[in-house]
């Protein structure tokens, strides 16, 4: 008898708390899918009595959001690239080797990311619109990378301490280089780290905002999450679209998940643990 409750109760708070973080999710879904007409109904109804796709037909071919979406692309994959590329290198000389710096280095990050992104806004945007690069793609990457390399360097660190350093004495007594070592031996092992470190500095650019609303001046430069925010006006908030084009942006961060869930489980446990 106490099984039988300890293994409804163990699946019925599963199910609850399954259900309260769906909520939203699969209700900006449904309200994507539903007709005008019975969008605000009173009282209201969870499920529609037709689907219709015209939302996303009218979001899709009467605004900009192809451009918003592929610039967010090319925006979330580069941040990702930069600070994967440099935060392995970081993330592994500040573990495995001692520098004069290395302590300000790693202060610096971690203070840089502690504190709130808009503290960093005014002399960040000072130095890029100096650089002219404001209202272009490659001063929003310039400033999600200034806001992701520090989360991105302190994670792989947890990921790179794990790892026993006689797996790279044995290496250099073979004689493979620092790089080579890296490259080889020490980052097979962290794969499960990289997966999961790299996702989350995907979800950061692909999700932030701040930067991204005040740097892409035209519309050519626009990601999805400011192309969202427009349809809300002084006159008028078109919720359909606004699901719409929600839906729409939560795709590429699901079909990421879908393809690395089990690294990204396996990393992101091994990194609260390490970390």
């Amino acid at each position: 008898m106490r099984s039988v409750v300890d293994f409804l109760t163990h699946y019925g708070v599963t199910l609850l708390l399954v259900l309260f973080v769906a909520f939203p999710l699969t209700w900006m879904v449904i309200a994507s899918l539903t007709p005008a007409n019975e969008l605000f109904t009173s009282p209201p109804k969870m499920l529609p009595s037709t689907l219709t796709l015209n939302w996303y037909r009218e979001t899709w071919q009467a605004s900009d959001a192809p451009t918003y979406f592929m610039n967010s692309l090319i925006i979330g994959l580069s941040t990702t690239a930069v600070c994967m590329i440099v935060g392995v290198l970081s993330a592994y000389a500040t573990t495995r080797f001692d520098f004069p710096g290395k302590n300000l280095f790693l202060g610096a990050a971690l203070a840089s990311y502690v504190f709130p992104a808009i503290l960093l806004f005014l002399p960040l945007y000072l130095i890029l619109n100096a650089l002219r690069l404001t209202d272009s793609l490659a001063g929003i990457i310039v400033a999600h990378i200034v806001v992701s390399f520090p989360f991105a360097v302190w994670m792989l660190r947890s990921f790179f301490q794990g790892v026993p350093r006689e797996l790279d004495e044995a290496a250099w007594v073979d004689g493979a280089s620092y790089l080579r070592t890296l490259v080889s031996v020490i980052l097979p092992v962290c794969m499960p780290g990289l997966f999961s470190t790299a996702i989350f500095v995907f979800v950061l650019s692909w999700n932030e905002y701040l930067f991204a609303s005040v740097i892409a001046g035209s519309a050519a430069n626009k990601t999805i999450t400011v192309g969202i925010a427009e349809f809300i006006t002084s006159f008028d908030v078109r919720w359909g679209n606004i699901m719409a084009l929600g839906t729409i942006a939560t795709v590429p961060v699901v079909i990421m998940f879908m393809f690395v869930q089990k690294y990204f489980l396996k990393g992101a446990l091994e990194g609260a643990v390490k970390g």
